[in-house]
């Protein structure tokens, strides 16, 4: 930009004498007062100030636009057994059968997780969360489908943590030698997201037909697929909540047999009653610790000799463990709240390895059993013997 000129008398004033030689009063040469401006570089300063205010108004954009990333952090930890000295009862409830004084405390953990659907994180929140050495940030789409809803969100988490409390209670009794009838239903549990079913079936539903026939039990209905060649159209009626319909889909192939790509659910039969109270945390990373309290609770003497470990994991009906996800932010949280132990699915080692905090030993587990045998070992000072996630 242009600087301006002063106006009126030079610093000299006119009857101040000028150099030698030069006429007395000779006046200071004119300045331009009152010429107008360069019409180019007027343009060029709208243009520039337009710039800097449209640059200013998109960062301010930026920064509240949701980011597709989610933020880990721990979360709260929760003792499934109950103290001796406690005058209230544990997150398990036994009836029915004899039960036996637990000491130590078998927690499950968890996580906090940010921008989820309907809490979607913005980009001053994000850079906050990289900075944070306790907090995981990855990409939303690792944990949320694209157009998941918050409800559908809560909705799924819920009935996962209601499957884990079922799925524990099998696995722990037969981890006992006791027997648990069961009976498979035509309820969709899940289907194989590579199935063209997946796009026409959700988990709850009920199979009632394959092509117009009615199918009696799930075994029919398999038998049924199987007949069939892969990539056939088919039509199911299914009952979803109160409503029946029809919808089509076709079958695919899995290692040469023809399917559909459905988990059914299975009903069982409990021979006395296992109450689990917990309903303020979703998913199914506690399946492993609800299994070993109940464990704890219908087994003489103290499995966990007093010690205070923690742990996470899914489980199987047969037991299995099964890989979840925030497991550095679970060993953060148990940590903070005293754990000295913590049971990790054994596939999940590498997050923590190197980088375990002081105080607190990760072991290693691959089934209920294998995390039975650990606890026992820790509670009886056998636990330096163990394999660890070093």
């Amino acid at each position: 930009m242009q600087r301006a000129t002063p106006t009126g008398p030079s610093e000299r004033g006119a009857s101040e004498a000028g150099p030698p030689g030069a006429p007395s009063g000779t006046p200071e040469p004119a300045t331009s007062t009152g010429a107008p401006a360069d019409p180019a570089v007027a343009a060029r300063n709208v243009l520039l100030a337009a710039s800097a205010v449209t640059t200013v108004l998109l960062a301010c954009l930026l920064t509240l636009l949701p980011v597709p990333y989610v933020a880990l952090s721990p979360g709260p930890v929760r003792d499934v057994t109950a103290a001796p000295s406690s005058a209230s009862k544990g997150l398990i409830t036994i009836t029915g059968a004899p039960t036996y004084p637990t000491d130590g405390e078998l927690d499950f953990t968890t996580v906090s997780l940010r921008g989820g659907p309907g809490l979607e994180m913005d980009l001053p929140e994000l850079l906050v969360d990289w900075r944070d050495p306790d907090v995981s940030v990855v990409p939303r789409a690792a944990y949320f489908p694209p157009e998941q809803t918050q409800q559908q969100a809560d909705a799924e988490s819920s009935a996962e943590m209601t499957g884990s409390q079922e799925s524990a209670k099998v696995a722990a009794l037969t981890e006992l030698g006791i027997p648990v009838p069961s009976t498979t239903t035509l309820r969709v549990a899940s289907v194989d997201p590579a199935a063209p079913a997946a796009d026409v079936l959700r988990p709850g539903d009920v199979i009632t037909s394959l092509d117009g026939s009615t199918v009696a039990d799930f075994a029919a209905l398999r038998a049924a697929v199987t007949a069939l060649a892969p990539d056939a159209d088919v039509r199911l009626g299914i009952r979803r909540g109160e409503e029946a319909r029809t919808v089509s889909t076709t079958t695919y192939a899995v290692e040469g047999a023809t399917r559909l790509g459905v988990a059914p659910e299975v009903d069982y039969t409990f021979p006395f009653s296992i109450d689990i109270a917990i309903d303020d945390v979703g998913g199914p990373s506690a399946g492993t610790m609800f299994a070993l309290g109940i464990v704890d609770e219908l087994t003489p003497g103290s499995m966990t000799g007093g010690q205070h470990i923690a742990g996470t994991g899914t489980i199987a009906v047969d037991g299995t463990v099964g890989v979840i996800g925030g497991l550095r932010q679970k060993v953060l949280g148990a940590r903070a709240e005293g754990a000295r132990w913590f049971l990790a699915p054994a596939a999940e080692c590498p997050q923590v390895a190197g980088a375990t905090p002081a105080g607190i030993t990760v072991v290693p587990i691959e089934t209920l059993d294998g995390a039975r045998t650990a606890v026992e070992a820790i509670g009886a000072g056998r636990g330096a013997g163990l394999a660890t996630c070093g």
